[in-house]
């Protein structure tokens, strides 16, 4: 460790990840991968959930209801707010996308098999279960897959009734 005069001085690159963090505790990105909330968090955006986040820094305002947004990025994940802080994180998947997809290690996979499988490499710590259309509640032929975070945050997967993806999210907390 460098010091200057018998004081601990900081590595650049640690300074750096603290002050984006806003913590004045060094994290490092390997502590930060460590931790499947944290890097389930991150594999939807940078803006991290459970924090205070200024909504005009995510994107542009969608989906407005009694004056409350969702706030969608350029990759098209939709940021949720519960008062100043962030939320959830949530990302729709239509018919025919096929762009590689960060939120949760999902990439191009699409039908159920194929996302669950790398979604639980993604998260091997994380116990995925689904419950299938007519259990999930969701809607007509809709099958849910999700798991919790020992945080009490979690992640839920929807599939419509051809078993491909429709959309993908992470619950930091209930929001109304």
């Amino acid at each position: 460790m460098m010091t200057h005069r018998g004081r601990p001085i900081m590595a650049l690159g640690a300074l750096a990840l603290t002050l984006a963090t806003g913590t004045m505790t060094p994290v490092t990105a390997q502590q930060r991968a460590a931790d499947p909330f944290a890097r389930a968090d991150a594999s939807f955006s940078p803006h991290r959930l459970n924090r205070a986040v200024r909504p005009q820094a995510i994107g542009k305002p969608a989906n407005c209801f009694d004056g409350a947004c969702e706030w969608v990025d350029k990759a098209g994940v939709a940021h949720s707010f519960g008062g100043k802080l962030l939320a959830i994180k949530a990302i729709a998947v239509a018919p025919g996308d096929r762009r590689a997809l960060a939120a949760l290690g999902i990439g191009t996979a699409r039908y159920r098999s194929a996302v669950l499988t790398r979604v639980r490499a993604f998260l091997p710590e994380v116990r995925i279960t689904c419950l299938e259309p007519g259990q999930a509640g969701e809607g007509e032929g809709i099958a849910s897959c999700g798991g919790s975070f020992k945080s009490g945050g979690w992640i839920k997967l929807l599939f419509g009734p051809d078993n491909r993806l429709t959309s993908a999210r992470i619950d930091a907390f209930q929001i109304n």
